[in-house]
């Protein structure tokens, strides 16, 4: 199983989305994501890599693979860096890269 890991600002980015269907949708959305279950509308961000893109419903969330040398503990996994609305998507890419 691979681990989650959430960035600061993506904790954040999940607390202004507040309670709901959309959090609701979204915290599934990350627990497949952990246990690997397909299939999850992920697709590389373009002109970003090695940034993801995973689609749930009007949000998106930012994303990379690490691999056991960048994480503390043995487990590789993944590193969730915002998680933002589709329209603001291209100005948060810009924040990642």
């Amino acid at each position: 199983m691979r681990g989650i890991i959430l960035s600061r600002r993506a904790e954040r980015d999940l607390r202004r989305i507040g309670r709901g269907a959309a959090l609701d949708r979204l915290r599934a959305a990350l627990t497949a994501l952990a246990e690997e279950s397909p299939p999850l509308d992920i697709k590389p961000l373009t002109g970003a890599e090695p940034w993801l893109c995973l689609r749930v419903g009007d949000y998106r969330v930012i994303l990379r693979a690490i691999d056991r040398t960048e994480a503390s503990d043995a487990d590789s996994g993944w590193l969730v860096a915002r998680v933002v609305h589709r329209r603001d998507l291209e100005r948060a890419v810009g924040t990642v890269t």
